[in-house]
């Protein structure tokens, strides 16, 4: 059965996330990017680049010293931005503003609930989850999810909610496979066969993206199976499938 990543974890044990990442989407690439050295020359460089000029940031390059961000601007809402596994509670409301941030109980896989907090819980277009690491103390950040056919929020690499499977693969440049729809795992790409939406491990982030379809769409693959975006066997796939899931997730440290 193939092994989610990212915000489809849902609720995963720690120990478990950081072989659930390797075992199913990342490639060997990603994974050495991922845990390279904090000081290796990669594209970490460019992200403290991207924080330290971010007016959201106000010029600050740690997020924890960051002011109140502008909710007006596109870069708030980039991610992983500055989301990461040691974020609290606290940093978010600072943040976001405390009426935007409450603690909640999130639905896990399986129809298991699981610890976390949401962000702007009144406005779909810029809900969120985040999930605990820790769910017996409620804290680390295990990963950030975003659901549903729009939102503010996008990916780094441009994936955003409602993109089309023929969209995405455009952007991509290459085909694109992913695990059938219509169970806990649906929809999660597992190998973005090179192409340029492929992921690019930043630090400890791994982004993930799952695809959904409307209520009363049909002819899509279901199931656990792993399916390739240019299947001819369901040739409407690409418009009848779109990105419903976005996320992040970090890698847990060993206990």
């Amino acid at each position: 059965m193939p092994i989610p990543t990212g915000p489809i974890l849902r609720a995963m044990p720690k120990r478990v996330v950081l072989f659930a990442i390797m075992a199913s989407l990342a490639t060997l690439t990603e994974v050495c990017a991922a845990m390279q050295p904090a000081g290796a020359p990669s594209a970490m460089s460019q992200d403290a680049d991207e924080t330290a000029h971010s007016a959201s940031l106000a010029g600050v390059a740690r997020w924890q010293d960051a002011d109140p961000a502008d909710l007006a601007a596109a870069a708030t809402y980039r991610l992983p931005g500055f989301i990461d596994k040691d974020i609290t509670l606290d940093n978010l409301r600072r943040r976001f503003g405390a009426a935007n941030v409450r603690r909640a109980d999130l639905d896990g896989a399986e129809g298991e609930t699981i610890k976390g907090i949401v962000l702007f819980d009144g406005d779909p277009a810029r809900r969120a989850e985040l999930v605990f690491q820790d769910q017996e103390r409620s804290r680390g950040i295990e990963s950030m999810r975003v659901r549903g056919a729009h939102s503010r929020w996008q990916l780094d690499n441009g994936v955003h909610l409602g993109m089309t499977l023929a969209e995405l693969v455009r952007m991509n440049g290459a085909p694109i496979s992913f695990n059938g729809l219509d169970w806990d795992y649906g929809g999660v790409i597992t190998d973005w066969h090179a192409g340029k939406a492929a992921s690019q491990p930043r630090g400890m982030a791994i982004r993930s993206v799952a695809l959904n379809h409307a209520e009363d769409a049909a002819g899509y693959p279901v199931g656990e199976g792993t399916f390739l975006s240019s299947d001819v066997r369901y040739p409407i796939q690409g418009t009848a499938l779109f990105v419903g899931e976005i996320g992040v997730s970090f890698v847990a440290e060993a206990e």
